[in-house]
């Protein structure tokens, strides 16, 4: 006895230690892990471009075959490539596939596309008519292959809707459905050595015990058996970042969601929730990170808004609005560090009229930076108020806020990249020939009615008819096309929007104030009603549909 005793004395030092030194070995510099993240998103290009690559080559085998089984074969793959790179793309070749295989009475192609559609509808926030189409089919009746892939499915279906219902009464219900077809999923599971088979493990001994030492050490093999270029990997990393939050590592828990975060880049995952996580985390846990925490939540949005994620774009959209008001603070702090720099600067110039020179230059650059900032608090301050508006409204709206934002960004770096190309080339007369063309601004007019017209028109799909219905039957508008406006029109769905002013009509639509004036007194009078008509045109549409 006392020489176990002595034994375990001896040892428990030992094991402690080693405990000891292997959390050590977990733990990474911040700073080291941020610029890791830094460098993979200064990538995103580059890995989509590879992945365009890859679904330009599989579009061009279609159209080179005639062999309509082939195309079955091919489509599947092109939805593989689109299913968590973007929604439309994935559900128009779920769709191409089924009614392939419809005309080809192929049961197995008709059962997995149907299951195709239902994964990327719940990705796409369609739960309910996801889960419709899954019970519709009976996994007694489909093919052996596909029993693994319909009851997953289904067990991902019932995850999305899971976190849409995070606060409601219905998240048990839910969940309860999740970890019933998340065991089939893994009863069916054939090769028990996979990734894909320790991740789901991980999942399932997740939802019986959140910090159970079994859950990080099947996370931790799907880690191991999984490149950092593909989805298991990306999902096991973003669980190891759970485990950890749930143990209160948050040192940890930073370091996988960095890990998780690099891997949706890679791959490139568009649907994706580690880097607006990571944003959250940091936003919350200091003010000091306001700068990255902009960056990363804004790279979140542009994936949401390009894959067309409804969950995510409501979710960025709750916290958008106070990532801009801490930005907003901070720079208040800094017009107040700036302006004691000011005082003190001036004290020391009294007492030391040898710097007073020195002293003159510096006020004056600081006087300027003061007037910078002001500028910016007061840019600041309105892009606030719009973003807290713009929060309020239908996520339909949302989109449109986010593509047009996206796409104008996307334009202004190309043409810093055009000026600056131009002029490390000395080409100023090229520079300055392009500077003075009206070409940009007008294709910029007409794209922006284009994308206004449409948005429009999906947001207050019965305008028009409701407009009409004002108007003396023989006056009445007809539309030039389906999502295309007439410039009478655009005056007034602008008006709807709350947008009254003359002026600021006439610069949104890029016409004079007298051009607004004579077609909204046009338009007046062929109303039905000319002295409450435009108070008429304010109550149309009263609840979007």
């Amino acid at each position: 006895m006392r020489i176990l005793l002595w034994c375990l004395m001896v040892l428990m030092p030992m094991v402690a230690s080693a405990a000891t030194h292997q959390e050590k070995a977990e733990t990474v510099d911040e700073e080291q892990l941020f610029r890791r993240l830094d460098s993979y998103i200064a990538q995103r290009d580059k890995f989509a471009e590879k992945k365009e690559l890859r679904l330009k080559k599989l579009k061009k085998e279609v159209s080179q075959t005639s062999d309509l089984r082939q195309h079955l074969l091919l489509y599947n793959q092109i939805y593989r490539e689109y299913y968590t790179y973007r929604y439309d793309s994935a559900m128009t070749y779920a769709r191409r596939g089924w009614e392939l295989a419809e005309q080809l009475h192929d049961a197995y192609y008709i059962d997995l596309n149907k299951i195709n559609r239902a994964a990327v509808l719940s990705t796409g926030g369609f739960y309910s008519q996801a889960e419709d189409l899954m019970l519709s089919m009976s996994p007694a009746e489909i093919s052996p292959k596909l029993v693994q892939y319909y009851y997953y499915t289904l067990t991902w279906v019932y995850n999305y809707w899971e976190a849409f219902c995070e606060n409601s009464e219905f998240k048990d219900g839910l969940q309860a459905k999740k970890k019933a077809f998340l065991g089939k999923t893994i009863a069916n599971v054939g090769n028990k050595k996979t990734a894909l088979y320790y991740y789901l493990c991980g999942e399932m001994q997740y939802l019986k015990h959140h910090t159970d030492k079994n859950v990080l050490g099947c996370y931790k093999k799907a880690l191991a058996a999984s490149p950092l270029n593909s989805r298991v990997h990306a999902s096991a990393a973003y669980c190891v970042a759970r485990y950890y939050r749930d143990a209160e590592r948050m040192d940890l828990y930073e370091k996988f969601l960095v890990e998780a975060a690099i891997s949706d880049q890679v791959c490139p995952l568009k649907e994706n929730l580690a880097l607006q996580e990571l944003s959250t985390y940091l936003y919350n846990k200091d003010k000091k990170y306001a700068k990255r925490v902009t960056k990363y939540i804004y790279c979140s949005m542009e994936d949401a808004q390009f894959y067309n994620n409804r969950l995510r774009m409501v979710e960025i959209s709750r916290i958008l609005p106070l990532i801009t008001e801490t930005n907003h603070e901070t720079e208040v702090r800094q017009n107040r560090i700036i302006t004691a720099s000011l005082v003190f600067v001036s004290i020391l110039s009294l007492g030391f009229l040898a710097m007073a020179f020195f002293a003159f230059k510096m006020n004056k650059r600081l006087a300027k930076s003061r007037r910078e900032v002001k500028s910016q608090n007061r840019l600041l301050e309105e892009l606030n108020a719009k973003l807290l508006s713009t929060n309020k409204r239908r996520e339909t709206y949302m989109r449109l806020f986010m593509d047009i934002s996206a796409v104008y960004i996307k334009k202004l770096d190309d043409y810093r990249k055009l000026v600056s190309r131009k002029i490390k080339a000395k080409q100023t007369a090229d520079l300055l020939t392009a500077i003075n063309s009206y070409k940009l601004a007008e294709e910029e007019a007409v794209n922006f009615y284009i994308r206004f017209d449409k948005a429009f028109i999906e947001l207050y799909p019965n305008f028009v008819d409701e407009f009409n219905l004002l108007l003396l039957p023989d006056k009445q508008i007809l539309l030039p096309a389906p999502s295309s406006l007439t410039k009478e029109l655009r005056i007034y769905a602008l008006m709807r929007l709350g947008i009254t002013d003359g002026q600021e009509l006439a610069t949104l639509l890029f016409y004079s104030t007298q051009t607004i004036y004579n077609y909204k007194s046009a338009i007046r009078k062929r109303a039905k009603n000319i002295e409450t008509f435009e108070a008429d045109v304010n109550k149309l549409c009263h609840v979007i549909r």
